[in-house]
Order: C-alpha cells, then sequence, then structure tokens
C-alpha cells in the first residue's frame, strides 16, 4: 500500500511516499481505504515542529479521515463490508472526563494516523460516518467537527435563545454555526473579510461583524444592548483571548479552541473578574461525543463545508493553502 510518512525527521520536506504490506485485520480489526482527509493546523503545527506534545519519525500524518470498510475481523459487530467510516482521533478517550491516559494516542502524532491507502484499527477506535455524508465531508468529524460539538455541548451547555460569537471561518467554526443554529441560539459570526460575511449568514449566522481592527468586541456589546454574549467560541488565541473576555455577558463563557494567531495569550485579570468569566480550553472530545455529533449531523442533515479538495500527493499545495488562512471550512485530500 502507499502510505506518506516522516520517516527520519518531521517537516513537510521530508514527508514522502513509501510502500509498505497492506494490513491483515485481526478478530476485532478494521481496514479502511482511505477516501479523504482533511487538515488541521495541528497537523501544520507538527510539520512546523511547534506542536505541544513530543513528535518523532517515524510517523504517518494527519488525523482527520473517513475510509470505506474493505475487511474486517470475524468478531467485529461495529461496521459492515462497505460502510463509511471514521477512525476516532483519541482513541482511548471513550467516555468522561479527559485524563492523560486517554490522551496519550492521537492520531497524527504522536500515533500513526491516516495519511495512507489502507489503516487498520480496533473496531472501537471508529465510527461509522452519517449516511448523508461524502468521504470529504465525512473527513470533517473527528477532529474539527467533534472539537466544536464537544466545546459547545459536553464542555458547556448552549442553549436556545442564547447568544454566541463564533470567530473565523475554518473547520471548527463553521461547524460550530452548524450546531448552534441547530441548537436555537443566536449566532454571531466574526470575520476579517467582507466576502465570507454572506456564507457565513447562509451557514446559520444571525449577525455577522466584519472587522480588522479588533473592535469587534464594541459591535457585540451594541447587538446584545450591552449585555454581551453568552458564549464566545475563539480560535484565534494569542490576543484575541483578551477580547473574547471583553464580549462576554456577567457569567459568559470562553471556549479556547485553537492558536491560529499564536501559542500564548494574556488577558486583563481585573476585566476577567469583571465579567466573571470561565474559559475552557479545548481538547477536541471523546468517543461518546462523536456519538452524539453522528445522531444530530443524521437528524438535521447537516454538511459541513470544504473549502478545496486536492489530490493526496499535491499535499503541499493542501498545506500552504491551509497556512495562507482565510479558508471557509475544511481544506481537504483525495485518494
Amino acid at each position: 500500500m502507499r502510505a506518506y510518512a516522516y520517516s527520519e525527521k518531521i517537516g513537510l520536506d521530508t514527508l514522502r511516499v513509501e510502500e509498505r504490506p497492506d494490513p491483515t485485520p485481526g478478530p476485532r480489526d478494521v481496514v479502511l481505504r482511505m477516501r479523504a482527509l482533511t487538515l488541521n493546523y495541528r497537523d501544520l503545527a507538527i510539520a512546523r515542529g511547534h506542536y505541544h506534545a513530543a513528535v518523532e519519525p517515524p510517523l504517518i500524518p494527519i488525523s482527520d479521515g473517513a475510509g470505506e470498510v474493505i475487511a474486517v475481523g470475524p468478531e467485529v459487530t461495529r461496521v459492515c463490508l462497505g460502510n463509511l467510516a471514521c477512525p476516532v482521533y483519541l482513541p482511548d478517550w471513550v467516555d468522561g472526563p479527559p485524563t492523560p491516559e486517554k490522551l496519550v494516542r492521537r492520531l497524527g502524532g504522536p500515533t500513526d494516523g491516516v495519511m495512507a491507502e489502507f489503516v487498520c484499527l480496533d473496531e472501537r477506535a471508529l465510527l461509522r460516518a452519517p449516511s448523508h455524508l461524502d468521504a470529504a465531508e465525512a473527513a470533517c468529524l473527528p477532529v474539527a467537527a467533534v472539537t466544536a460539538w464537544h466545546s459547545l455541548f459536553e464542555f458547556g451547555a448552549l442553549r436556545p435563545g442564547e447568544t454566541i460569537v463564533i470567530l473565523g471561518t475554518g473547520g471548527v467554526s463553521t461547524a460550530a454555526f452548524l450546531f448552534a443554529k441547530a441548537t436555537g441560539a443566536r449566532c454571531i459570526g466574526v470575520t476579517r473579510r467582507e466576502a465570507v460575511a454572506e456564507r457565513l449568514c447562509s451557514l446559520g449566522a444571525d449577525e455577522v461583524i466584519v472587522d480588522s481592527s479588533n473592535g469587534w468586541p464594541k459591535r457585540v456589546m451594541e447587538l446584545t444592548k450591552g449585555v454581551g454574549a453568552n458564549v464566545i467560541l475563539d480560535v484565534v488565541g494569542a490576543n484575541s483571548l483578551e477580547q473574547s473576555i471583553a464580549a462576554t455577558c456577567h457569567g459568559g463563557l470562553v471556549h479556547l479552541v485553537g492558536y491560529a494567531a499564536g501559542e500564548r495569550a494574556s488577558f486583563d485579570i481585573f476585566e476577567a473578574i469583571r465579567h466573571a468569566v470561565t474559559i475552557k480550553i479545548a481538547t477536541a472530545g471523546s468517543r461518546r461525543s462523536f456519538e452524539s455529533l453522528n445522531r444530530a449531523l443524521e437528524q438535521e442533515r447537516l454538511r459541513p463545508p470544504i473549502e478545496r479538495v486536492f489530490p493526496v500527493s499535491h499535499f503541499r499545495d493542501a498545506f500552504a493553502h491551509l497556512e495562507r488562512g482565510g479558508h471557509f471550512g475544511k481544506v481537504a485530500l483525495s485518494f
């Protein structure tokens, strides 16, 4: 089989295609023929050597993917031949709160990911994809969509009628719009690009703030008549955290789910006290969260948006597209 791997050093310039033996499933194993992958900023951070956990070669990268079940062991009951299925990003986090033991294995680093023609997994480490999604759409789910879902409904409890502010237009942000709108929340989007405002509205935004001067918290206060937002989903990181705190209502909640602008953040503690804000740091989600997400997607027939699909052999172009930012939804690779 074809597999893309960092063999001697982690870095996009060393990512090469290799020939490896085709996997043979054990009694409870499932072999997927990978059909599509999607990129996350963690994949870029790993390639740059800036990830928060130690990642060593040899390594098959990329965490998000979907594939067709082509072989199963004799004891497998969770999927059938021909099903479209998604590997679980954190295969040891089945339920409950995260613990160090549950978070050790992460697909795409430090554990081998899904950038291979075939992937063999224990049946408990994958989930059948929602039936209405194609492979690229299903590949949006394991990290980005599960992170948004877990933050809004497991880590927090977004309720109908509450106001949520969602920053950005990437995979986590666009998934959050879909889920929040289906819940009945009031959704306010924040973007630097006027060109995507209409697309955000079609995704579920009730209002869109186009801002390139970091003055969006003032506009949030105007839209909420001085009250502020109940929930902020911040994918930007760095100094954006202080702005997110300023835009919350008293007792509001900020989900910090990304670091697109940088890994270090600072904020005025007195301002945080005045808002009585709670800050929660996302770490993807459990398999139970993934199962809940899939049920909601099926019921509401929700489809995560795809910015662009590249052939897997053009992975450097796909990573460059991700690094430039400004994408709407996920950047995908297709086998």
